[in-house]
This record gives C-alpha cells, structure tokens and sequence, in this order.
C-alpha cells in the first residue's frame, strides 16, 4: 500500500471505529441506567452479538493486511498517526488466537456477570455471583493463555491492557512504600486527640437538591454541558461516545450528600479529560487511548488535591447555601473542610478518605493476583476479603453488599484496572508539584478560575495522555520517571496540619 493508501483506509476504520464505539457506549450506558431489569439478559445477548459482529470485522483480512502495513511504514507518519497504528497492531497481535466465536462467549460471560452481579448485591447475598465470578475468572485466564505475548506472571497481561508497561513486581514494590508511610500515619491519625465534627454528613438530603448541587458543581469545574449530561445509576462512571457527548452518572443517598457530591467531582474530571483532547485525536480514532492510571490521575486530582483543598470546600459550602441554606447553618466553612477530610477506617472504597484509600486498592490487588495466579478460589475470595480488611483497616465487613459485592469491576471482567486508581494518586501528586511551577493553586482555586486549571491540564497533560505511554507521558510532563514520595509527602503534610499532628 502507499502511503495515501494507508490514510484513506484509516480514515475508513476510524470512522468504523468512532461509529460502532458510539452505539456500543449510547447501548451500555442505557443498560446500566433505565433499561428495565426484566430485559437485561436479552439485552446482553445483543450486546454480545453486535460487539461480536464488530470484532468479527477486526479478524478480517483486509483490516489486518491495513494495520500491519501502517505498521511496518509507521515511521512514515505524523506522531498520532505513528501512535494510533502501533496500538492497533499491538491489539492485533494480543487477540490472533482469539476466534470471533470464542470471543462471543467471552463477552456473553462478562455482560451476564454484571447483570448477575447487581442481583446480588441487591439481595446482600454473594452466592448469587458465585458461580459467575468463576466463569469470569476461567474467562479471564483463557483470555491470558491465548495471548501470544507470554508475561512472568499471568496477573501482568492482565495489568498491561490497562496500564501499559504495568507488571507485578512494580506494583509490588510500589504498595510497599505506600504502605510503609500510609500505616504509621492512620497510626498517629487515630491516637491523635483532635476530634472532627462530621454529625452533619448524614443530613437528609433529597435527590432534586443533590442534583441541582451536582449541576453547580460541573459548571464551577468548567464541564462543557453543552456537550454533556448528567444521569444517575447503581455505581457512578463516565461514558464518553464522543467529547461532545459525554455522560457522567451518580448515585444519590439521601443520608450521606457527601458522596454525591464527591462522585460527581470524581466523574466530572473523567469528563472533563474526554471533552478535552485534541480533536484530532478524535478525529483519527486516537481519543481515549491513554491508560487507565492516566484517567484516573485527572478524576482523582480533582476529587481531592483541588475538590479537598479548604479552598475548594469554601466553594462547596457557598453551592450548597445558595440552594439549601438550612443544611449548614450551623456549620462553618472550616468544620465542613474538615468533615470532608476526615480520616477513618471504613468498609466502602468509593466512600473512602483520601490516605487510606490506597489500602482498599492494596486489598483488591492482591485478591485479584492471588485469583489470576490460583492461589485462592472464587470459594474462599470472601473470606479472605474479609480476613484483608481486618489486617488492613482493623474493620470487620458486615454484609456481603458492604463487602466483596460492593464494586461493579470484578463483574464484568475489568480485573487488572484497580491498581490504576492508587497510580492515578500518585501521578496527580507528582504533576502537581509541576503545575505549581506555573500555577498558584490555592490563589487560583480561592479566586474559583477553575478554567486556568483545566487549560494547563490541557496543554500539559491532555494533549499528550493518548499520544504517550504512560511511562513516557509522566516523564514528559514533570521531567521524572514516577516517584510515589511525591504523594507520601502530599498525604502526610496535609493529615499533619489537619489532626494537628507533631
């Protein structure tokens, strides 16, 4: 092929791409919000089907005979160009021993899995997802022995599709440094006397309130919702068919805004990320190419180093007067900073502080390892969830719902993703330290410019995540291979000043 005959046929597949990835998302999105339960494993079916009808195009050999031209002649090409046909020839290879057939059942496993999953949870009873968590596991490890990349350990191939370079022995070595700092300081947190008032985070607030803060708040945080929505559903995410159609949902407990409201800055930084990279990317088919560690730097940057900061709280507190004043009469600014931040040990990742959430990630990876590598069984997986917390935070799970059903990724196959929450912690803390180079934060969130924030994002750290490795991307951005201290060192500063610790 020449050179104009390799773009014309990339035009063709990323407008395949782009297509088929919309109708997929637009599917899902529905399935996972207000499609009725009754359909679900008929709408599984179709799920399945058509996301196998797609991946029966990939198989073809014209798509192949085109990506591995591109591939061969990628030096040819412009940078997005180059990275886009190394990706898909990377993707090529990982899936040559995977027949579309296969496949299908593949799918069909993980789709009944999160329907399964969400009974389950609703009944508090995981013997309902027993038997299709081991389907998923025995789904995950053919999917891993079909690969024709062999890894050291079979946990790294699945690390690898969602952080790219990504293996044991670094997570392994990462953990540990986390947990030789993160430990001590839970330590002298609980010892210390100071005692932070948080009566009023159990509060009722009803949904129309809590939804009428959220929208605030996606505004303050300059999400385009000219280009987005805002919906509800059983564990919060982001979908993002296209960056002028991106989705974040919530969920609303009327006993506890806090979470809402943490979940739509959480969901908001997705969203945010996907509405701004360049539109070229979008264009070619490169757009949400970045790991999973590098999204999740973005949505956990702005959920707590920006959404904690007594800067950003004051503006909470001032949302939220300006729509319910009642709720925090009796309240300061300051209190309310402090109830957000306050550290305890508790049962649920996602309603989890700031410096013992990298514990709940510690307990996820080393369950997920241990079931990849057939250390445990899906038979003995809750007792040793159980058994994690216990060791980890010292709390005694109470119910299943609370325990190993409380997150959605397990169900649908995403295992290897935990780890990138606790990486997204860490390389927030390190671009941070170079944002301040050019940026007075705290000047910039008490003024509430929260566009100066996101177009630094976007010219330093946007406009590279889908183009780079993550590896390589995080050297680009702040001059250094990764440094966990940079985090350690954010966490133990701001707990010091805050349980007035010596």
């Amino acid at each position: 092929m020449t050179k104009e005959e390799i773009l014309k046929k990339a035009e063709y597949y990323s407008t395949f791409d782009r297509s088929c990835s919309y109708i997929l998302q637009v599917f899902n999105y529905d399935r996972a919000t207000i499609a009725p339960k009754g359909g679900a494993m008929e709408g599984n079916e179709a799920l399945s089907f058509v996301s196998n009808e797609v991946y029966k195009v990939y198989k073809s050999d014209d798509y192949k005979e085109f990506v591995v031209e591109a591939y061969n002649k990628r030096d040819e090409f412009s940078e997005p160009y180059k990275r886009l046909f190394e990706l898909k020839y990377k993707s090529l290879k990982e899936s040559e021993n995977l027949d579309s057939e296969t496949n299908y059942k593949l799918q069909l496993i993980f789709s009944n899995g999160n329907t399964i999953w969400e009974e389950a949870k609703e009944k508090n009873d995981y013997s309902i997802f027993k038997d299709a968590l081991k389907n998923i596991i025995e789904a995950l490890k053919l999917i891993v022995d079909l690969k024709p990349t062999k890894f050291k350990n079979p946990y790294d191939s699945l690390l690898d599709q969602y952080e790219e370079g990504l293996n044991v022995d670094i997570l392994d070595n990462f953990f540990n440094k986390l947990k030789e700092r993160i430990v001590p300081l839970l330590q002298k947190i609980m010892k210390s006397k100071k005692k932070i008032r948080t009566d009023f985070l159990s509060r009722v607030v009803s949904k129309d309130i809590q939804q009428k803060i959220s929208y605030e708040l996606l505004k303050f945080n300059d999400f385009d919702l000219n280009s987005g929505v805002l919906s509800e559903s059983e564990h919060p995410f982001t979908c993002f068919p296209s960056h002028h159609d991106v989705i974040v949902t919530t969920h609303y407990y009327e006993d506890s805004f806090a979470s809402n409201i943490y979940s739509v800055i959480h969901e908001g930084g997705h969203a945010i990320f996907a509405q701004n990279e360049p539109d070229l990317f979008y264009e070619i088919g490169l757009a949400g190419s970045m790991s999973m560690g590098e999204h999740e730097t973005i949505s956990r940057f702005y959920e707590n180093i920006i959404g904690r900061s007594k800067e950003y709280t004051d503006h909470i507190y001032d949302i939220i007067n300006s729509i319910y004043p009642e709720l925090l009469s009796d309240v300061s600014k300051t209190e309310f900073f402090e109830a957000v931040n306050v550290s305890t040990p508790s049962l649920i990742r996602t309603e989890s502080d700031e410096l013992t959430y990298s514990l709940h990630i510690m307990i996820r990876y080393e369950l997920e390892k241990a079931l990849i590598n057939n250390e445990i069984t899906v038979d003995n997986v809750k007792d040793e969830w159980n058994r994690l917390y216990k060791e980890y935070l010292g709390v005694d799970v109470t119910s299943d719902r609370e325990g190993i059903l409380q997150d959605m990724h397990w169900s649908d196959g995403t295992i290897g993703y935990f780890p990138t929450y606790a990486l997204g912690n860490a390389y927030g803390a390190q671009i941070l330290n170079t944002m301040r180079k050019d940026i007075d934060l705290e000047k910039t969130l008490k003024n509430g410019d929260l566009k100066i924030i996101k177009e630094w994002l976007k010219e330093h750290v946007f406009k590279y995540a889908s183009l780079l490795k993550p590896r390589e991307w995080l050297l680009k951005i702040t001059g250094e291979e990764l440094n966990p201290d940079y985090f350690l060192d954010y966490l133990e500063n701001k707990y010091s000043k805050l349980y007035d610790l010596k």
